[in-house]
């Protein structure tokens, strides 16, 4: 259950997960979502995504834009899953899976016999909202979510130990440390994967002999779109032929294209707007480094599609960074937010050689197919039975508390007729 398209809109992390995982599972889920074409709202009916067809209900519908929308889309999500409870639940599913709070709040009080939920970083997202009186409700979305915790069967987390046990003591007790599994996010290796970058400049009309830098995702804020414009405007002037490129849309792309503007890097930056993860794949291929300037990241998806794309990384210090740039070898952490530090540490990254090797060998450990059969072995209903221990698989324990320990199902659920 995502406040999604399950297909491209609106673009990110958690989408990319969500492709990710149905991907994996198939058919035996049934997605809750959002509609962002001319499709029945309110009701199931079969679609087809990524060549499978799934039981979908759309609660809601959302034309595609980057403009922020009037009423928050965490919040029309929200009530549309409330005015539609009992027709969703008419499908006879008995567990549900998220990684929306918007989702787990009235979800978790549905009485359903599992609920999973997935933190796609565990920072409080109204801290990062586009609306400010949001921001204000922090404190209270922090008192609802750890409630609704208290009714989770499997906490999972994709972040780093000191974002999770920053979570913890955040909720003062209500939250025990042994509750929250850490894992990985996941990249699809099929769909993110090394290609020539002078096949993916011709295809994307991209000069050959220029070095090109390319970030991908939300353009937001808290995405430090700032700090990469004044790095690039710094390494720009010693390296005039290089260009920089905004793979992705937001709603801060207005005040983007003026700060353009204003550093007169009009003919050096492009801004490509939404884009299909085949074309987020061509782009990335086509650089000579992806740069990340975020304040604050969950497990960054964007991040491991550059190394499954055999990329050198620059980033800031945001969670799960450690596990994904090895220093001098596949990329740069800057520590600080100064502009110069920023643009040596991208003109070093130029210098480095055989980084495609370090990054997709990091990119495998979290792949689509190792989180799916993980996913199996911490929430049951999810094991069909097939899935097999990896003795190669990801550092952190499998192991959960058996307080919360959920019954054994043999088989995924099975879906009565439409209604």
């Amino acid at each position: 259950m995502e406040g999604c398209d399950f297909e491209s809109f609106p673009a990110g992390g958690q989408l990319s997960v969500a492709r990710s995982l149905i991907k994996f599972f198939g058919d035996s889920l049934a997605l809750v979502g959002m509609s962002s074409r001319d499709e029945p709202v309110g009701q199931w009916f079969r679609k087809e995504i990524q060549g499978t067809s799934y039981w979908f209900f759309p609660v809601c519908r959302r034309n595609v834009s980057a403009k922020k929308p009037f009423i928050p889309a965490r919040l029309t999500f929200y009530l549309g899953l409330q005015r539609y409870r009992r027709r969703i639940l008419s499908l006879g599913c008995r567990y549900a899976l998220t990684q929306a709070p918007e989702v787990l709040l009235p979800v978790s009080r549905w009485g359903l016999e599992s609920l999973c939920y997935m933190f796609p970083g565990v920072e409080n997202p109204l801290r990062i909202s586009r609306y400010r009186l949001a921001r204000k409700l922090c404190p209270l979305f922090d008192r609802l979510l750890f409630s609704a915790l208290d009714r989770v069967s499997v906490i999972l987390a994709c972040a780093d130990e000191n974002a999770i046990g920053r979570f913890v003591a955040s909720s003062k007790g209500r939250i025990a440390r042994e509750r929250i599994v850490q894992v990985p996010t996941c990249v699809d290796l099929a769909e993110f994967r090394p290609v020539s970058i002078q096949e993916s400049r011709a295809r994307l009309g991209i000069p050959c002999n220029s070095s090109v830098f390319v970030t991908s995702g939300r353009i937001g804020r808290f995405k430090g779109w700032e700090l990469l414009l004044d790095a690039f405007a710094v390494f720009q002037r010693k390296f005039p032929d290089s260009l920089l490129i905004f793979v992705g849309d937001g709603e801060d792309r207005p005040l983007v294209e003026a700060a353009i503007a204003a550093r007169e890097l009009g003919s050096r930056v492009k801004i490509t707007g939404f884009e299909r993860p085949s074309e987020v794949s061509c782009y990335l291929n086509a650089a000579d480094v992806v740069l990340f300037g975020s304040l604050a990241e969950g497990w960054s998806v964007a991040m491991l599609e550059a190394l499954a794309c055999g990329k050198p990384i620059v980033s800031t210090p945001v969670s799960g960074v450690n596990e994904m740039i090895i220093p001098r070898k596949n990329g740069f952490v800057v520590q600080t937010r100064d502009p110069a530090e920023y643009a040596n540490a991208m003109e070093s990254a130029l210098t480095l050689r055989d980084v495609e090797g370090f990054s997709t060998a990091i990119a495998d450990r979290f792949s689509l197919t190792r989180l799916g059969e993980r996913l199996g072995r911490l929430w049951s209903p999810l094991d069909v039975g097939s899935v097999q221990a990896d003795p190669m698989d990801m550092s952190v324990s499998d192991s959960l508390p058996e307080s919360k320990a959920v019954p054994t199902i043999a088989t995924a659920p099975e879906f009565a007729k439409q209604p």
